[in-house]
């Protein structure tokens, strides 16, 4: 079952004099991401490296960055924090205030990791996120404008069958349905329950 982080959450930790701060939020698209990600990197001109990973479902899109770290010692151990957890809709930001001692690709690895940690843990309790199936039908001459709600609305399509009319497989996050259930230029019938 998948989960989502309640709210953001912070956390700082020294290693030999280096400061990492972790910060994640949950997030809903590739966009919400990038802001929080330029945010931070205002908030922290004089950092060494701002790290981050983030996991979005609409468009199954799952990124991370080592920003000048060694590969493969910053920013996949974030998101290998998030993936064990089972978290999505999230970004994790760590930002690294280098404090003149080398730490060795294995020392960064437990840093980025602990930092990136601490802070999914500080957001607080993780909260299962329930969906439900959906079959929608329209017309071809409503498909340009359904799809365009079903992005705007976090509306996940699964699959679509094009015959006479439109048949779109989509699943929707309970807490995002409202919209989508209220469409009115489609007809909806439900598959499943939860997932």
């Amino acid at each position: 079952m998948p989960l989502i982080l309640p709210a953001p959450g912070i956390y700082e930790l020294e290693e030999k004099r280096s400061r990492f701060i972790g910060l994640c939020e949950p997030v809903k698209s590739e966009v919400e991401a990038h802001k929080v990600i330029a945010s931070v990197r205002e908030a922290n001109k004089g950092a060494n490296h701002n790290v981050y990973a983030y996991s979005i479902t609409q468009g199954n899109i799952i990124r991370f960055n080592d920003d000048g770290e060694p590969g493969g010692t910053a920013g996949m151990p974030v998101l290998n924090v998030f993936e064990k957890a089972g978290v999505i809709n999230y970004v994790c930001v760590v930002t690294r205030y280098f404090g003149g001692t080398l730490l060795g690709a294995g020392g960064l690895v437990r840093a980025y990791t602990k930092a990136a940690k601490g802070a999914m843990e500080a957001a607080g309790p993780i909260v299962q996120v329930f969906y439900k199936h959906y079959q929608v039908t329209c017309d071809y001459a409503q498909y340009d404008k359904v799809k365009y709600n079903f992005d705007k609305w976090g509306v996940e399509v699964l699959d679509t069958q094009f015959t006479d009319t439109c048949t779109i497989y989509v699943r929707v996050q309970d807490e995002l349905a409202q919209p989508f259930l209220e469409g009115g230029f489609y007809t909806i019938d439900i598959i499943c329950d939860t997932e």
